[in-house]
């Protein structure tokens, strides 16, 4: 049999293991609302949770009463969790929250930062690709144009000769295609 001295101490270390399991509790359902998990996520992270949370409280109750569950551990880790919920909950969720908001910014800081180091890096390579390519898209419009103009005049000119020898070829050329369907 314990003495009562030590079965108090084990009392108390379970009451902490209680606030600290609902403190994990806690931070992971401030995860959860951050990363904003779907169902399948929400299931693996609860699953998680379990695992770790169990892990943590078998070793500390190892730890503090040599593994033992009795009555009062239950009531610990409960009077704990109940402690934790009604004192610390508001506070340590605004907490992980305030934690979250400072990591979103840091992160948002740091991609601008690079964004802009990187944008600082390929101005002079985009300069010199604009001051190619503008006087080529110059040249290739008025070229375009030009050829538009040729492509009409040729046109012009060779489509008429063109016009009237295919008036006479093509009743000939309708003759020799006997082997194509008259569409119906």
């Amino acid at each position: 049999m314990e003495p009562l001295l030590s079965q108090a101490r084990a009392f108390f270390m379970t009451i902490g293991i209680g606030i600290l399991a609902a403190f994990c509790y806690d931070y992971y359902r401030e995860i959860r609302r951050a990363f904003r998990f779907k169902k399948i996520g929400t299931f693996l992270g609860d699953l998680i949770y379990w695992l770790i949370t169990t892990v943590i409280v078998f070793l500390l109750l190892l730890e503090a009463n040599w593994g033992e569950m009795r009555m009062y551990v239950f009531l610990g880790l409960g009077l704990g969790a109940l402690l934790y919920y009604y004192l610390l909950s508001k506070s340590a969720s605004r907490l992980v929250r305030i934690k979250f908001y400072i990591i979103h910014r840091v992160c948002s800081l740091i991609v601008k930062i690079i964004s802009f180091i990187w944008n600082a890096v390929l101005s002079p390579f985009r300069l010199f690709i604009l001051l190619i390519t503008y006087p080529l898209r110059f040249i290739r419009l008025h070229c375009k144009k030009t050829g538009r103009r040729l492509k009409t005049g040729f046109r012009n000119f060779a489509g008429g000769i063109i016009k009237s020898s295919t008036g006479a070829v093509r009743p000939a050329m309708a003759r020799l295609a006997f082997w194509k369907k008259k569409k119906e």
